[in-house]
């Protein structure tokens, strides 16, 4: 009988200490005394098997009325030894001088039908105060210290000012922009590009009519005979004939004409011939004046139509109309075979002219049979 009261009074004395073995808590802070308003770690510890669930305590600002809270790191997990080992620290600082005694912190744990609390020790935190010499006088406040100003400063408002500077601008504009079509609403109407062969017309029988070589401006006629072809292939076959050589343009185009009209022949010419009248001082005569303008004027009725249908290239050209309706014919040159136009075309209304006009065949008449050597001939005539 007493060895059963002595068995039954020991399990009786172990069972609380092995619920105690269940969980294992620690709590401590990274030094036992700090200055005034200082901050240091406060750091809970908890030990105990991987199946027991642990609850660490949770605050909000401050531990107890003089332990404030600063900061709240998140709970480190270490396995070891078949247990799980979590901690928490938390950055803390006082501004009460004296003992500051932090009571035991309650760890709630879990493990299987067991669900209980245990507690950390109670921690003691001497937190001291500056030592002031009261012999002296109390000095006067600092002023206050002029830093640079850096430029996240000053980045924000050079922002909203140059967007300000710009949403003005804008509305300045578009208030602008309104009082002005109010009162001439043609001028910002969008008119439709013209075609570029409809300007090249335009300008040639422009050139034709001021008769530049006439007035002795032989240099100009050339230079704005030219221009005008120059431009009419940029627009039309996307050459950069402005700012390139006679021989770039002449590669260019062959490249997306091929053709074999003699149109690359006559164009060749007349771009070499401008040449040595603008830097050779070149003196061609009135024929081959009026040769190459006719010239200009076949290269493009020539070259347009590859752009548009055969019905709208007759109706801008003229062609199907009666011979009546030009004011002039063609007449042989003796000697050299070549064609000289005499009249021009007045049926179309822009200074072009047709092929059966001005001879543009395939046969011995085209300037590629018959017109290559006139200009040579020519100059050797005149320097002979």
């Amino acid at each position: 009988m007493r060895s059963a009261i002595a068995i039954l009074t020991l399990i009786l004395t172990m069972a609380p200490q092995a619920e105690a073995q269940v969980v294992t808590v620690k709590a401590s802070f990274a030094s036992d005394s700090v200055m005034l308003g200082e901050q240091l770690k406060y750091t809970i510890t908890t030990r105990a098997g991987e199946e027991v669930w642990i609850g660490l305590p949770e605050y909000s600002d401050s531990i107890t009325s003089e332990i404030e809270i600063i900061e709240t790191g998140p709970v480190d997990t270490v396995f070891e030894a078949g247990q799980r080992i979590l901690s928490r620290e938390y950055l803390v600082a006082s501004f009460s001088p004296g003992w500051n005694t932090v009571p035991p912190q309650p760890v709630a744990f879990n493990s299987g039908e067991l669900a209980d609390t245990v507690y950390t020790t109670a921690q003691l935190l001497t937190v001291l105060s500056p030592r002031v010499d009261t012999a002296q006088a109390i000095m006067p406040i600092k002023p206050p210290v002029n830093t640079p100003v850096s430029l996240a400063e000053v980045l924000p408002w050079a922002l909203s000012g140059y967007g300000a500077l710009l949403l003005f601008t804008l509305v300045a504009a578009l208030i602008w922009i309104r009082r002005q079509r109010e009162k001439d609403p043609e001028q910002f109407i969008v008119k439709p590009m013209e075609p570029a062969h409809v300007i090249a017309f335009r300008e040639l029988e422009k050139l034709r009519k001021e008769n530049l070589p006439g007035k002795g401006a032989i240099k100009e006629f050339y230079t704005r005979l030219t221009w005008i072809i120059r431009g009419y292939m940029a627009r039309q076959f996307d050459i950069h004939a402005l700012e390139s050589t006679t021989r770039e343009i002449i590669e260019a185009f062959s490249v997306r004409y091929t053709e074999k009209n003699g149109l690359m022949n006559s164009l060749e010419q007349l771009l070499m011939l401008a040449d040595l009248v603008k830097f050779a001082k070149e003196a061609p005569s009135q024929e081959e004046n009026e040769r190459h303008l006719q010239h200009a004027k076949q290269f493009i009725e020539k070259t347009f139509r590859m752009f548009v249908d055969d019905e709208v290239a007759d109706a801008e050209t003229g062609n199907g109309v009666s011979e009546d309706r030009t004011a002039g014919a063609e007449e042989i040159s003796e000697g050299t075979g070549t064609k000289k136009a005499v009249g021009e075309s007045a049926g179309t209304g822009t200074g072009s002219v047709t092929a059966k006009q001005q001879g543009l065949t395939n046969d011995s008449n085209s300037p590629d049979n018959d017109e290559s050597d006139v200009v040579p001939k020519n100059r050797e005539e005149r320097h002979g």
